[in-house]
């Protein structure tokens, strides 16, 4: 009896598809998945953080000062920089208060950027905005990053 196994027709096609074509696919399928739920959980993250904004800002009586002069923002700031993605920190952009007409109306957009260490998706900016009537009357629009 022979110990040798014969290459049969067709052996080498399948490893040689196997080497060139799955594993590859299954490695860049893992890392995309891997970087896509780190974006994921940072969108999620972001959503916190604009509806802490929204809610914190709709407590006040008067948005016509500036947001850093709200009463409580240091414990609302402490509070979203540990909700940012990350380990980032919560830096405010710019406020202003609405005067286009529309009465009562909040609008709190919040923006990062994925860092360089996702494999596909690095260095992409992701937002969220949210919309809310102001309890009291007020109108302010204000732009939030997560640095």
């Amino acid at each position: 009896m022979s110990t040798k196994k014969k290459w049969r027709n067709g052996d080498f096609g399948q490893i040689m598809a196997l080497l060139l074509v799955v594993l590859p696919t299954l490695a860049f399928s893992i890392t995309f998945i891997i970087s896509y739920w780190s974006v994921m959980q940072a969108d999620y993250k972001l959503k916190l953080v604009a509806n802490l904004a929204a809610d914190f800002v709709n407590e006040q009586t008067n948005t016509a000062i500036d947001i850093k002069d709200f009463s409580g923002y240091a414990t609302f700031k402490k509070v979203a920089d540990s909700l940012c993605p990350s380990s980032s920190t919560l830096d405010l952009n710019s406020t202003t208060t609405n005067t286009n007409g529309d009465e009562g109306i909040i609008s709190i957009t919040v923006k990062y950027t994925t860092p360089n260490t996702l494999a596909y998706l690095k260095n992409k900016e992701i937002a969220t905005k949210i919309e809310t009537y102001s309890f009291h009357d007020q109108n302010l629009t204000a732009v939030l990053t997560c640095k």
